[in-house]
C-alpha cells in the first residue's frame, strides 16, 4: 500500500553531469522530509550515472534528513519506459516527474501536494521557465515552448477540466495521482502508448497522452503557476539541424495524438490545405526574413508546414490492441 506524499521521479540517460542540479534543488525543499521520496531511473546510461547519484553529496544530505533516495534501472530504452518504471517503483500516493535538467523552487513539493487534497484532481501542470546557457536567437526564442517551456500560460491557475480533451500537460514538473494513472493508462502494455523518443525521430506527446487519458477517466487537470521549475537549456539545443528535427517531431506527434484520439486525420481537403500552407510559407519567405534571424526563421516555418503535410506517424495512428 502506498504512503501519503509524493515520489519525485527523475528519469535520466547519461545524465551524470546534469543530475546533481535537481537533486540539489530537492535538498532545498521546504517540505517536511517525511512527505517525499526520490527515485532516479537510470535508463541504460553508459556514463556512470548511477554511481554519480549514489556518491552525490545532495543524496547523502537528503538521506541524512530522512528522505529516501533510490536509484532504479530501466533497460528498455526510452523516456516512456523510464517514466513507467518510476511510477511502478513509487511508494507514495502522488508521482511528480522531473527531468535531469530541471530545478524546482523550494516551495515546489509542499505547494504541489496541496492540490491533491482535492480528490477530483488527478494531474497538476507546473510552470516552466528557461534558464539558458546563452541567450537564444530570435527564431528560437519565438518557439521556446518547443523546449518544454510553458511560463507564458500566465500567472493565473487554469482548470483544463476532466474530459477527453487534449491539454498541455507538459512532462517536466508533471504531477499525477498514482492510483488514477494506474487505472487510466495501459501501463502494462506500453506498446499501446506514444513512445516519445523513437530512434533518431524526436517524437513527443507521451506526457500529453497521459493527461488526455486521465482527463477521459474523469480526473481534473490543472495548471498551477506557483509551482515554478527552471529548465536548464544548453547552447547545443540551438543547433539548427537539431531544432528542425525537433519542430518536425513535435508537429507530427501533435497530429498523431489528434488522429488517435480526436479523429482528426490528414486526408482529402485537409491535406490540400496543408500543401497550400506550405506553398504559402514559401511565397512568404521574403516577409519572414524581416523578423530577424532570417535564414532560420524561414527554415523553421517551412519545417513546420512540411511536418503538417507529412501528418501523423502512420504506425502510431491508433492505440494498439
Amino acid at each position: 500500500m502506498s504512503q501519503s506524499g509524493v515520489t519525485l521521479v527523475i528519469p535520466t540517460y547519461n545524465g551524470a553531469r546534469r543530475v546533481e542540479a535537481p537533486l540539489q534543488a530537492l535538498l532545498a525543499q521546504q517540505a517536511p522530509s517525511d512527505c517525499f521520496e526520490v527515485v532516479v531511473v537510470d535508463n541504460n546510461s553508459t556514463d556512470g550515472t548511477s554511481r554519480v547519484v549514489e556518491e552525490s553529496p545532495s543524496v547523502a544530505a537528503l538521506r541524512q534528513r530522512g528522505v529516501e533516495v533510490r536509484v532504479v534501472s530501466e533497460t528498455r530504452q526510452g523516456l516512456l519506459f523510464a517514466r513507467l518504471c518510476g511510477i511502478q517503483s513509487a511508494r507514495r500516493d502522488v508521482v511528480c516527474f522531473l527531468d535531469d535538467d530541471n530545478v524546482p523552487e523550494p516551495n515546489f513539493v509542499a505547494d504541489g501536494l496541496v492540490h491533491f487534497q482535492d480528490e477530483h484532481v488527478g494531474v497538476v501542470v507546473s510552470r516552466l521557465y528557461p534558464r539558458y546557457e546563452t541567450p537564444p536567437p530570435p527564431s528560437i526564442s519565438r518557439r521556446e515552448h518547443l523546449l518544454a517551456i510553458n511560463h507564458r500560460l500566465g500567472d493565473a491557475p487554469i482548470d483544463f477540466g476532466a474530459a477527453a480533451t487534449i491539454a498541455p500537460t507538459i512532462g517536466a514538473g508533471l504531477w499525477l495521482r498514482r492510483a488514477a494513472f494506474l487505472d487510466a493508462v495501459p501501463w502494462r502494455t506500453p506498446e499501446q502508448l506514444m513512445p516519445d523518443r523513437l530512434g533518431e525521430q524526436l517524437l513527443s506527446g507521451g506526457d500529453i497522452e497521459f493527461g488526455f487519458l486521465l482527463g477521459k477517466a474523469g480526473h481534473r487537470r490543472v495548471y498551477s503557476p506557483s509551482l515554478k521549475v527552471w529548465h536548464l537549456i544548453p547552447r547545443s539545443r540551438f543547433e539548427t539541424r537539431y531544432f528542425l528535427r525537433l519542430i518536425v517531431g513535435v508537429v507530427r506527434s501533435e497530429k498523431t495524438l489528434e488522429a488517435r484520439y480526436l479523429g482528426r486525420k490528414s486526408a482529402g481537403v485537409g491535406r490540400v490545405k496543408n500543401w497550400a500552407r506550405l506553398l504559402g510559407a514559401g511565397l512568404a519567405s521574403p516577409a519572414l526574413a524581416l523578423r530577424g534571424d532570417a535564414v532560420r526563421e524561414i527554415l523553421f516555418v517551412l519545417a513546420s508546414r512540411w511536418a503538417q503535410v507529412q501528418g501523423p506517424y502512420s504506425q502510431l495512428h491508433e492505440p494498439r490492441s
